[in-house]
């Protein structure tokens, strides 16, 4: 097998998602249907896609705390945000008294013990075991999807009171128009109640699919991200962040080349720093420090030398923005309702999605010291005002009247 640098990143890809066997067997079976024109088996690929609906079918608790299930997706990958939210609920809804147990979706064998321990040192220290999803689950109060295909096999599960999806974006929008995109769509219409990352997503679910929502809000981890600490790259330029994810069209990355184009070209002083995807050749109009993967507290030191960032967001936000401000770094987005939702004037500068408008919203913030101190202060502020743990009650809040239980906040938390 000849392989290039591409080929190589997609190998190690597959290994990190997969494992080095698991890995190295999904990059041989991709390589062997391109290089062989080999076709694959869609009845037996898709044969998850087939099947009977069965509804919730247990009676539901007069009271918490409540038994929990959650479906996830393989979980042995380091540095998901998506994952992070869900650990980050199960560890603070432990605090609160539910129990919860874990079963992963993976294209191979879970070494169960291990996934654990992987998910207690990378995530959070959940008390829940790690099992690997053999067809069946024990009964619980609550069983909650974690994605469009997990939502398949929560379809397929009735031992449970009420059905919920934990949905963090719009899957269905990561696809072209096709099958992909209509599996991902189809699961919004099964009646699960849904648990949104923020109300846009929870606005167009009812809206388009007539899906009961409740929304949560989003937060940052306080310890790891403060506008007090060392900056990192001392250097007297200005210096712009740009959170780049060319695999992930979702997140504009063509688009935010673009426009720090102009502001290169404009403003010939100025830094780039390229964060979100692992260091390798690729041809950029500026020069650019692209540091790879960080720790989260090197993150915060990285944040805190910037003057401004661009986070561009297509379907939902991540928690990028917030962790940003919470540096004391101003933020420029592209605006729209998947960004209104959380993001304003007043605490960031949003802009109209061309290369023009956002190098203008840019070089704005680096000629305008004035203003772009009071961005910082008013994001800070504004920052500082959302809490994870209010958060994680509006997801017990959730469960509770998805199940139709009386919710008052016991915990008093």
């Amino acid at each position: 097998m000849n392989l290039n640098g591409t080929a190589i990143g997609k190998v190690w890809t597959s290994v990190s998602k997969y494992g080095l066997s698991g890995g190295l067997q999904d990059a041989a079976a991709r390589w062997a249907r391109r290089r062989f024109s080999v076709p694959y088996d869609v009845a037996q690929d898709y044969e998850w896609i087939l099947g009977q609906n069965n509804p919730a079918r247990l009676p539901a608790p007069k009271a918490g705390p409540l038994m929990i299930n959650w479906l996830t997706p393989d979980v042995r990958g380091v540095g998901s945000g998506g994952l992070f939210n869900i650990f980050r609920a199960i560890q603070q809804l432990e605090q609160r008294g539910h129990k919860h147990r874990v079963y992963v979706l993976a294209r191979t064998a879970v070494d169960e013990a291990r996934a654990t321990e992987f998910v207690r040192r990378n995530y959070f220290p959940i008390e829940a075991r790690i099992e690997e999803y053999k067809g069946k689950t024990a009964d619980s109060d609550a069983l909650i999807a974690t994605s469009w295909d997990t939502a398949y096999v929560a379809r397929k599960l009735g031992n449970t009171a009420r059905k919920f999806y934990f949905v963090q974006d719009l899957e269905h929008l990561f696809y072209p128009e096709g099958s992909q995109c209509e599996f991902a769509r189809q699961t919004y219409r099964w009646g699960f109640h849904g648990i949104t990352a923020g109300r846009w997503i929870a606005d167009v679910l009812h809206t388009e699919f007539e899906m009961e929502c409740s929304p949560f809000g989003f937060s940052y981890d306080r310890e790891s991200y403060s506008p007090n600490g060392d900056c990192s790259l001392p250097c007297p330029k200005n210096r712009v962040l740009f959170y780049a994810r060319p695999k992930t069209e979702r997140r504009g990355f063509e688009l935010g080349v673009l426009a720090l184009s102009i502001v290169a070209k404009k403003l010939p002083n100025t830094e780039f720093v390229l964060v979100g995807f692992p260091p390798r050749s690729i041809r950029l109009p500026f020069l650019a420090v692209v540091p790879g993967t960080l720790a989260r507290y090197e993150l915060a030191t990285l944040y805190r030398s910037c003057k401004v960032a661009l986070t561009l967001s297509f379907t939902n936000l991540s928690l990028l923005p917030l962790e940003l401000m919470a540096c004391g770094c101003a933020v420029v987005s592209n605006c729209g309702p998947n960004v209104d939702w959380l993001l304003n004037d007043d605490i960031a500068r949003l802009a109209k999605p061309t290369p023009e408008v956002l190098a203008e919203a840019i070089i704005a913030l680096l000629e305008d010291e004035e203003m772009r101190a009071r961005k910082v202060a008013a994001g800070l502020a504004f920052a500082k005002r959302t809490d994870w743990n209010l958060e994680i009650k509006k997801i017990e809040s959730a469960l509770y009247r998805g199940l139709n239980i009386p919710y008052g906040d016991p915990h008093n938390a």
